[in-house]
């Protein structure tokens, strides 16, 4: 007669218990949605561009699984893939409710005519429904973003002194940047030395206005000393449509 192994009962046990998780498990999420569906999705942040109810179409998918399997890192990827959307946060409220807060990218230039750049530097693609004006382009390649950027922040404070707005800022390949305001004005840089010849322009253009009548049509910074400065004829008219 063999001897009672009294360890053997717990070990059934267990192997059956481990062989009936999964089974369990995929019960589980196959029902919680009807155990604990998720009813809300509640939309909150400062947003113009992306619309609550894009977002609730972008979550919808995931809430398959109801309340206690909400993937909320699927969901906050979702959100973030939308092209305004720029941080997102995603929380579930018991017992029926995500919520999805967002915040909205903010618009610094644009790039080209097709793309944008956030305040974070980033590039993202334009929608063509989005209204342009007022917002400065940046003729520059992708690659000199970075540099763009720079260029934008140690030129704007001087803009903002000398009362002028700025339309267009180019950025060539070997370095050469130039400005056109929304005033009509174009300043030309050059490839070297962009904060001296800055600086001389805003503390000596001032002392200019007082000097000249009328508006400076062109400003060329390339010079050691000084730059040069080309007027607006305030006698010049314009030429009648249909001439040369």
């Amino acid at each position: 007669m063999s001897a009672r192994k009294p360890w053997l009962l717990p070990v059934l046990l267990l192997a059956m218990a481990a062989l009936a998780l999964p089974l369990v498990g995929m019960m589980l999420a196959r029902d919680s949605s009807a155990l604990a569906p998720v009813r809300w999705i509640e939309v909150t942040g400062p947003f113009e561009r992306i619309t609550a109810e894009q977002v609730r179409t972008a979550v919808a998918p995931t809430l398959r699984g109801g309340f206690f399997f909400l993937p909320l890192d699927e969901i906050r990827d979702r959100v973030s893939a939308m092209n305004w959307a720029d941080r997102v946060e995603v929380r579930k409220r018991w017992p029926d409710t995500v919520e999805v807060r967002l915040s909205e990218r903010r618009v610094l230039a644009r790039l080209g005519r097709e793309r944008l750049i956030d305040r974070d530097g980033r590039v993202f693609d334009a929608d063509s429904h989005v209204p342009m004006g007022g917002i400065p382009r940046f003729e520059v390649s992708e690659q000199r973003v970075e540099d763009a950027l720079a260029l934008y922040e140690l030129v704007r404070p001087g803009l903002e002194s000398l009362g002028l707005e700025l339309a267009r800022l180019s950025l060539s390949e070997r370095g050469g940047a130039a400005l056109t305001t929304a005033e009509g004005l174009e300043i030309v840089i050059g490839r070297s030395a962009h904060q001296q010849r800055w600086a001389r322009l805003v503390h000596g253009l001032p002392l200019l206005r007082l000097q000249q009548d009328g508006d400076p049509e062109r400003i060329d910074l390339r010079y050691t000393n000084g730059f040069a400065v080309r007027w607006h004829d305030p006698n010049a008219t314009a030429a009648p449509p249909g001439d040369a």
